[in-house]
C-alpha cells in the first residue's frame, strides 16, 4: 500500500452558528479544532487474477485482448479472454460420447430382453395355473404338473435377471453421462472469462506459452470506480464519524466527493492503527489521455477537535479587566484567558486554570 500519513495540524476555530444555551456556556463542549492531513494514491476499485486450474502441462491457445484493452460487452456479461489448449479433453469427450452411445444401445437390448423374459414368465404362470386345474380333476399326473412348475420357476428367474441387467445397463449409461458431464466442464474451463466493462492491467502469457498448475494469466481491473486507503488512530476515526472528511486531488487541487467510507474492524499489530478505505467514483476524476484514474495523489484532511488548542466563547461571555481577559462561571469564580483569534461572534481562547465542564455566564466589561 502506497501510503503517506503528513502530521500537518492546523487550528482553525469550530463555526459559531451553535446557539448559547440560555444564560450558560460550556466552553469545553466547543473546542478548537486540529486539522489532520493524510496522503494516499488511489488504485482501481477491484481487480481479478486469472489462474490457470489445469493439472499438469498444457498451452495458451489463444489471447483475446492486451494490456490496456477495455473488455466489450453489457454489463454483467462475461467474455473469453484467453483460451487453454483442450484438444486433450476434447478427444476424450469424444471417446466417451461412443461409450454413451454403446451404453445406450446396450440398455436397449437389456430393455428387448426383459420385455421377452417377463411375456415369457406370465405364459410359463398361466400354463402352470391350467396343469393345476387339471391336476385337482384328476385329468392331469404329477410328473407333468411338475414339469409344468419347473419351467414356470426357471422362466421367473430368467425374468427376475433380465430386469437386473436391464437396470444395471442403465447406471451403465448414466455413470458415462456423467463422466461427459466433467469432461465438458473441464472444456468449459478452459476458456477464461472476464467481465465486461473492465480492462486488462496485465497480461503475463502469450498464444503458445506453457501453463502449470496455479500459473497466474492476467490481471484485470474495475475503472469504473477507485479507493484510497488510509490507516487511522481510534481518536480520528471517532471524528470521522462526525467531522465531514475533505478530499483533494494534489497535482491540481479539484476537490473531490466520495461515495462511501468503509473502517476496519481488525487493527495493525504494530501501529494499532485501523484501514479506512474510502471509495471513489470515477465520474469524480478529471484525467488527461494517458490518466487511468491509479495513481493519482489525493490529500484527506479531517478536523480533530482539540481544547488544548482552545475553546471557543462567545463574546458576551468574556470581557476584560485591564490588561487581562477573563470570564466568570456560576459560581462568580474568575479565571483568566488568552485570545487566540476572533470573528464577528466569539473568541477562540486558551486558558491554564479552566476546569474541564466548567459553565460561564455572560459577561460585561470590566
Amino acid at each position: 500500500m502506497n501510503l503517506l500519513i503528513l502530521p500537518l495540524i492546523l487550528l482553525t476555530a469550530i463555526p459559531s452558528a451553535e446557539s448559547v444555551d440560555g444564560e450558560r456556556w460550556k466552553p469545553f463542549d466547543h473546542p478548537a479544532v486540529v486539522e489532520r492531513t493524510f496522503t494516499a494514491f488511489t488504485q482501481p476499485g477491484d481487480s481479478l487474477s486469472l489462474i490457470s486450474g489445469a493439472m499438469g502441462f498444457f498451452k495458451v491457445d489463444e489471447v483475446v485482448f492486451v494490456d490496456g484493452d477495455r473488455i466489450p460487452g453489457r454489463d454483467g456479461e462475461w467474455v473469453p479472454a484467453i483460451r487453454v489448449d483442450a484438444s486433450i479433453d476434447i478427444a476424450q469427450k469424444k471417446s466417451l460420447e461412443i461409450r454413451l452411445e454403446l451404453a445406450k444401445s446396450a440398455t436397449e437390448t437389456a430393455r428387448l430382453a426383459s420385455v421377452r423374459a417377463d411375456s415369457a414368465a406370465r405364459l410359463a404362470t398361466k400354463e402352470l395355473e391350467r396343469v393345476s386345474a387339471l391336476l385337482e380333476k384328476g385329468d392331469a399326473s404329477q410328473s407333468v404338473y411338475d414339469q409344468v412348475l419347473q419351467r414356470a420357476e426357471e422362466a421367473t428367474a430368467v425374468s427376475d435377471t433380465a430386469r437386473v441387467a436391464f437396470a444395471d445397463s442403465q447406471l451403465s449409461v448414466r455413470l458415462v453421462e456423467s463422466e461427459l458431464n466433467v469432461i465438458e466442464e473441464k472444456i468449459k474451463q478452459s476458456t477464461l472469462l472476464a467481465p465486461a466493462g473492465w480492462y486488462v492491467e496485465t497480461c503475463d502469457v502469450v498464444q503458445g506459452s506453457g501453463l502449470t498448475m496455479g500459473q497466474h494469466m492476467m490481471t484485470l481491473v474495475d475503472r469504473s470506480h477507485f479507493k484510497v486507503i488510509l490507516a487511522m488512530t481510534e481518536e480520528e476515526i471517532r471524528a470521522l464519524s462526525v467531522s465531514p472528511l475533505k478530499l483533494n486531488r494534489v497535482l491540481d487541487g479539484s476537490e473531490i466527493q466520495p461515495s462511501k467510507i468503509r473502517v476496519g474492524s481488525v487493527p495493525h499489530p504494530e501501529t494499532h492503527r485501523r484501514q479506512v478505505t474510502i471509495d471513489i467514483p470515477a465520474e469524480e476524476l478529471t484525467l488527461r489521455t494517458y490518466e487511468t484514474g491509479g495513481g493519482l495523489e489525493i490529500r484527506a484532511s479531517l478536523g480533530i477537535p482539540d481544547s488544548r488548542g482552545g475553546v471557543r466563547i462567545p463574546k458576551k461571555f468574556i470581557g476584560q479587566q485591564l490588561e487581562q481577559w477573563i470570564v466568570k462561571d456560576t459560581e462568580g469564580m474568575i479565571y483568566m484567558v488568552y485570545p487566540v483569534r476572533s470573528d464577528e461572534t466569539s473568541w477562540l481562547v486558551r486558558s491554564k486554570d479552566m476546569p474541564v465542564g466548567i459553565e460561564l455566564v455572560p459577561l460585561t466589561t470590566e
